[in-house]
């Protein structure tokens, strides 16, 4: 009974210690990312499997008490506090902004875009034809469902919600709930 409570003590030990060692390796990173790039981080703002940011094309500002689990962020970028960006999400403002609220809930594999390839002239190659960008706004206390994709010049209303694999194409109005490719609003939030 003594032996087990002992190995039980020294688990909790090193658990603590893995979580600070974690939460310093975090801040040096974050402090780097502050040196090399244009990134402003708030207080109690974790980043886990984070691969590339990209701030040659604007500022990324991150709230407080946020989780960025994201695979890439490319500026410009604001998100507001107590925003989670779950596992292999991209963010990508280059040659608009991305504007995620408050409370904001990001599943897993959702792509934000703020821009994307003209392709409208078939006498011109594509990658000849420019860009089309448009400010992507996300509202508060809302939830993007797993591979979402939500295209330029979009505004996703305060509490809306979209579900899986939907591909966002127009705005979906406030606490909306909104499915499909296009997406399509089927109900609201009571």
């Amino acid at each position: 009974m003594d032996n087990n409570s002992g190995i039980k003590k020294l688990r909790g030990y090193y658990s603590q210690f893995l979580y600070l060692a974690h939460r310093v390796k975090v801040r040096i990173r974050i402090l780097i990312w502050k040196v090399i790039y244009d990134i402003y981080v708030g207080e109690g703002t974790d980043f886990k499997d984070m691969n590339y940011i990209n701030t040659l094309n604007g500022p990324i500002v991150i709230g407080n008490q946020c989780q960025i689990n994201a695979f890439c962020l490319m500026g410009p970028i604001e998100f507001g506090g107590h925003v989670l960006i779950n596992h292999m999400s991209d963010v990508a403002g280059s040659a608009a902004k991305v504007i995620i609220g408050n409370n904001v809930l990001i599943a897993p594999r959702v792509l934000i875009m703020a821009c994307m390839h003209n392709h409208h002239d078939k006498q011109t190659l594509i990658r000849l034809q420019g860009v089309y960008a448009a400010d992507v706004v996300i509202g508060d206390d809302v939830w993007i469902g797993t591979g979402s994709i939500i295209l330029p010049g979009v505004t996703i209303g305060t509490g809306a919600v979209t579900g899986a694999n939907s591909v966002v194409t127009a705005n979906i109005p406030e606490y909306s709930i909104a499915v499909g490719a296009p997406a399509r609003v089927v109900g609201t939030r009571e």
